[in-house]
């Protein structure tokens, strides 16, 4: 949360992630809140968990970016817990 907040007090309209397109605002807005729904419904090293409370908190399932954000915390949660 600290690196978004950094970033968000530019008054930038154009945005490039790494190896990625160029994102206007709306599409990185919708980046981070991907990105922080993500990391805060990871709390264990289960993928199936992390999942299941995605599922219930938001009353969906995970899109494409969620996914791929879901799996990393895991997996960073995963690496802290040896």
């Amino acid at each position: 949360m600290p690196m978004i907040k950094d970033i968000q007090k530019y008054d930038a309209e154009m945005f490039l992630l790494g190896h990625e397109s160029i994102c206007d605002r709306d599409e990185m807005n919708i980046y981070w809140k991907e990105l922080t729904t993500a990391s805060q419904i990871v709390k264990s090293t289960s993928l199936e968990i992390a999942i299941e409370c995605f599922k219930i908190e938001n009353k969906r399932d995970p899109n494409g970016n969620e996914l791929f954000f879901i799996k990393a915390f895991v997996n960073e949660h995963i690496i802290q817990s040896k």
